[in-house]
């Protein structure tokens, strides 16, 4: 008998595209893996930074994405989460060398960057607003994540940039 007769063939199947992204700018982002999403995401950012006229530098090192006008910035970047208003801002690590988190928003027909000083993150995670993204409560990777957008940031202490 051949091993594939046992497996579903919903299982193979594309999963459904989200609708809101059908005809968006950003329809590929949501098809990329994460670490290309994650590069593109920082290369966008950059690209729309620079045209608004800010100074863009590559990093010093790997704790931080770029050097916006002078400021040490940590870029996390996400397309709406599948049947939510929300987007996933992952791999949050307030142990890294960065002055300032953006939090960039790739609505379907918007781009928004929020940002946040790491003060307010380390804020942010010592009262529960941000969750331990490996390992459940008793982990200690010191790497967070959070669930929200422009208005549940705003709430927390970001402020739209962009």
């Amino acid at each position: 008998m051949n091993p594939l007769d046992f497996i579903d063939p919903c299982l193979l199947k594309d999963e459904p595209e989200d609708p809101r992204y059908v005809d968006s700018p950003f329809r590929k982002l949501k098809k990329l893996h994460a670490k290309q999403k994650g590069s593109r995401y920082e290369k966008i950012s950059e690209q729309v930074l620079v045209g608004l006229g800010k100074t863009v530098l590559p990093p010093t090192n790997t704790d931080h994405d770029r050097i916006v006008d002078n400021v040490k910035v940590e870029i996390k970047g996400s397309t709406l989460n599948k049947n939510s208003d929300n987007f996933s801002f992952l791999q949050i690590r307030p142990d890294q060398d960065y002055d300032v988190m953006y939090f960039c928003m790739f609505y379907p027909y918007k781009f928004v960057i929020m940002s946040m000083t790491k003060d307010i993150i380390i804020q942010n995670i010592e009262n529960g607003n941000f969750s331990k993204q490996h390992g459940g409560k008793k982990a200690e990777s010191r790497t967070f994540c959070y669930y929200g957008n422009k208005i549940t940031l705003k709430e927390i202490g970001a402020v739209q940039i962009i």
